[in-house]
């Protein structure tokens, strides 16, 4: 059975964009027990591919190259929101409006080009720019948290590159590096 990599297309922050969530992270973290992100993980995903085989990782690749870098835009997180909802929280993320265009279309080409390129089936479902910040076994959030999270700095950063990364899933986590 060949190896398969699971792996997605995404934007990651800025050094000091990444530093401003990890500090406020450290604020909320001991609101909870819940899963909440790690520094390495931040990061907003334009497609997911799920699981392919090498070859077709290097068909991704070479597909991907010439829409690595890209007329520089502004990011800009500023509000919490949760999947399905913040009533029954599954996934929590940060997202905002500055830069949503550019990303919703930067998510639109790389899945044009990987469905023309190498027969990888377009996102189904309308793209929403978000940075996951914690997964939750439970659905419900504590209303210290939940203040808390309504205080949210406004991030931004940046964004002129594309990355592929490969996502491991351990006991702890997934555990993400960089392919492209």
């Amino acid at each position: 059975m060949p190896e398969l990599i699971r792996s997605f297309v995404a934007v990651k922050m800025s050094g000091k964009a990444a530093d401003e969530l990890e500090n406020f992270l450290a604020e909320v973290r001991p609101l909870s027990k819940i899963r909440w992100a790690r520094r390495s993980q931040f990061h907003i995903t334009l497609k997911f591919l799920g699981e392919n085989t090498r070859e077709i990782t290097e068909e991704v690749i070479d597909t991907l190259i010439p829409l690595k870098h890209f007329e520089p835009f502004t990011v800009e997180l500023s509000y919490i929101g949760a999947f399905p909802n913040l009533n029954t929280p599954k996934i929590l993320w940060l997202s905002g409006d500055k830069g949503a265009d550019e990303l919703a279309k930067l998510s639109k080409k790389i899945n044009d080009v990987l469905f023309d390129n190498v027969g990888l089936e377009r996102e189904r479902k309308k793209f929403k720019a978000h940075l996951t910040l914690a997964r939750l076994k439970e659905s419900f959030l504590p209303e210290n948290l939940l203040r808390k999270l309504g205080s949210v700095p406004k991030i931004s950063w940046t964004c002129n590159e594309l990355v592929l990364m490969k996502s491991n899933l351990e006991p702890s986590g997934a555990v993400y590096s960089e392919i492209m």
